[in-house]
């Protein structure tokens, strides 16, 4: 505490709060006898996380290698040069860590779970030689990956281990959406969704994004279209695009862009640690001149390392119009790239209808039970697009409007259209089906919900899109 500078009264009070403290263990009524408390901090107070970081606070200040330091975990890391000289640096630095260890009475790694181990980070193809680390005694167990802060790092720097844990965690959450599917609006599903899905990929997509690797792109991707397939009901194979805009989704692809330009723009505007800003290739001395001329490209040698963060997210920034760069805000910068990549969703005013919105859905993205759509989509038992009614191709106009097969559902569909003041008379046949499928701006909310409603009944009292689709 003296160290940090707290002294006087301040400095008593605290010394009175941590001094004499005991602590007994209760079980079931039963109580063990109490126990002097000589080392730690009171757990469950709202100082304790403060007093331990105040306690291991001076851990780094013997240690000659890079160290970081997050809550109960420490990580010693070194280039190497010499994997001699960098060994023997590190073992002396985890020496300082147990003589601290043994002065101040804490136990590293108790749990055999949690042993230290070592990560060797190369993208070399030969084996480098690198002499063994020794922890408490221990040789430290070296391994392929480690997690640092919820992000896996793979001695190749691949992210390959990170990517396919978050892959599966999502996967897992699709499950759940396709178990809500018949229970929850679309809009609760979607707001899941981003909640509870989508940031396994988000997190810390600016650091393992690889902008030139399509079919790690698409494998990410992928998961983002099965989500928009339990949401809505739609057959796999739906166009991506079509999907994408129902519901009001960018890729993910274009999230990690959106992503990258922010953390950039927070490292410009120095609202991010100034060891990043020390990265960016100095225009002038000026802020306001550097937001306007385009940054000095960094050189690259590497594949790799011409997509990583700071290379590639520089050609990103230069490509921006400078009222776009120059933004007063962070919020006002997103609004601003979001417009590029953002569809605007199509609405479904408030109807919930599990099975006629698929079905509504499946219509609108243009891959349904109908013939047209699924000639289209080259299905093996419909080996061309005509109505089995023989009038014409079976296309959305000419199931809504034409299909002599439901006559009398259609009769019944105008009549109750023609009741709520609509004269479809006034629409062709293209837009009359626009109307039915997606209802128009001409109209409130509350008429739009009726002619989706009205739509949905239609749907399924034809009993059109009953059964399997093949």
């Amino acid at each position: 505490m003296k160290r940090i500078g707290v002294s006087g009264k301040a400095l008593l009070l605290l010394e009175s709060f941590l001094s004499n403290r005991k602590q007994r263990v209760v079980l079931n009524g039963q109580n063990s006898d109490w126990l002097d408390i000589k080392a730690g901090v009171p757990q469950g107070s709202i100082l304790g996380p403060l007093f331990f970081l105040i306690y291991i606070n001076d851990i780094p200040d013997n240690l000659k290698s890079h160290v970081k330091l997050f809550a109960d975990d420490i990580s010693l890391f070194s280039e190497i040069l010499d994997p001699v000289v960098s060994a023997n640096e590190l073992n002396n630095d985890l020496k300082e860590i147990e003589n601290w260890s043994f002065n101040w009475r804490m136990e590293f790694n108790p749990d055999p779970l949690k042993q230290a181990t070592e990560v060797l980070f190369t993208r070399k193809k030969t084996n480098v030689n690198h002499p063994n680390l020794i922890f408490n005694g221990a040789i430290l167990n070296r391994v392929s990956s480690q997690k640092h802060l919820g992000l896996i790092l793979d001695d190749k720097l691949s992210f390959n281990d990170h990517i396919s844990f978050k892959l599966s965690k999502a996967r897992k959450g699709i499950a759940n959406l396709r178990r809500l599917f018949h229970l929850v609006p679309r809009k609760t599903l979607i707001t899941i969704y981003k909640s509870f899905i989508r940031p396994y990929l988000d997190y810390c997509d600016i650091i393992y994004s690889k902008p030139n690797n399509n079919s790690f792109t698409e494998n990410i991707e992928s998961v983002q279209y099965n989500a928009a397939l339990a949401i809505t009901g739609a057959i796999k194979g739906s166009s991506k695009d079509k999907l994408y805009q129902e519901l009001g989704l960018e890729r993910l692809s274009e999230r990690r862009w959106i992503n990258r330009l922010s953390a950039f723009f927070k490292i410009l505007n120095t609202k991010a640690p100034a060891y990043l800003f020390k990265l960016i290739p100095s225009v002038t001395n000026s802020y306001q001149t550097r937001s306007i001329y385009n940054i000095p490209m960094v050189y690259s040698r590497t594949e790799a390392f011409k997509y990583s963060f700071i290379p590639n997210t520089i050609f990103e920034w230069n490509n921006l119009d400078a009222t776009i760069k120059n933004s007063k805000s962070l919020d006002t910068f997103k609004s601003c790239i979001l417009k590029f990549v953002r569809p605007k969703p199509n609405l479904t005013y408030s109807v919930f209808n599990p099975l006629g919105m698929k079905h509504l859905t499946r219509l609108r993205l243009g891959l349904s039970h109908l013939r047209e759509h699924k000639f289209k989509h080259n299905f093996q038992d419909t080996i061309n697009p005509t109505c089995n009614c023989s009038l014409s191709v079976e296309s959305n106009v000419h199931f809504f409007l034409h299909c002599q097969n439901f006559s009398n559902e259609r009769q019944i569909f105008l009549n109750n259209l023609s009741n709520i003041d609509i004269d479809i008379a006034n629409f062709n046949d293209n837009t009359l089906v626009e109307l039915l499928l997606y209802g128009s701006s001409l109209f409130d909310d509350r008429t739009n919900n009726t002619i989706l409603t009205l739509t949905i009944s239609f749907i399924l009292a034809t009993k059109r899109f009953e059964g399997n689709l093949f």
